[in-house]
This record gives structure tokens, C-alpha cells and sequence, in this order.
């Protein structure tokens, strides 16, 4: 996955986020994503690094306090549309 597809991911599975909360953490991850390629990783293995963006997006709402299930729900309406 590059990642821009990886940050589009993330960007998705935390609409119930703030804009503003939104752009700071995919700015945060991009940050992290280009150091790593910095450091000589390839974009790929930098993304991979990060594992699941699904769980990725779980942590993040489950430290905003924000219910996984309602995150579920979402990507289920998605898939039924």
C-alpha cells in the first residue's frame, strides 16, 4: 500500500473525527511514514509498519473514547451500499 492509499484509508475510518482532530493525526502519519523512508525504507515497508489500517483506526478512536462498534456499523452501511 503507498501511502497516500494508507492515509486515504485512515482518513476514512475516522470521519467521526473532528476535521481539524482528522488532519493532525494524518499529518502526524505522514510525518512518521516519511521518516522512515528517510531512514532508507521503502514507502511500502514504511506503511506496512504500521500493521492493519482497520486496527490502526480502532486504537486511535478507542483513545478518543469514541465506541468501536460504532465504527463497525459505519464500515458495514459502507459495504451494504
Amino acid at each position: 500500500m503507498t501511502k497516500q492509499e494508507f492515509l486515504t484509508r485512515l482518513k476514512s475510518k475516522l470521519s467521526v473525527l473532528s476535521t481539524e482532530e482528522v488532519n493532525e493525526l494524518l499529518d502526524e502519519y505522514s510525518e512518521y511514514i516519511q521518516n522512515k523512508i528517510s531512514e532508507g525504507k521503502s514507502e511500502q515497508e514504511a506503511v506496512s509498519d504500521f500493521g492493519n489500517v482497520d486496527e490502526l483506526a480502532r486504537e486511535i478512536l478507542k483513545a478518543y473514547k469514541i465506541d468501536d462498534q460504532y465504527t463497525q456499523k459505519e464500515d458495514l452501511s459502507s459495504q451494504i451500499t
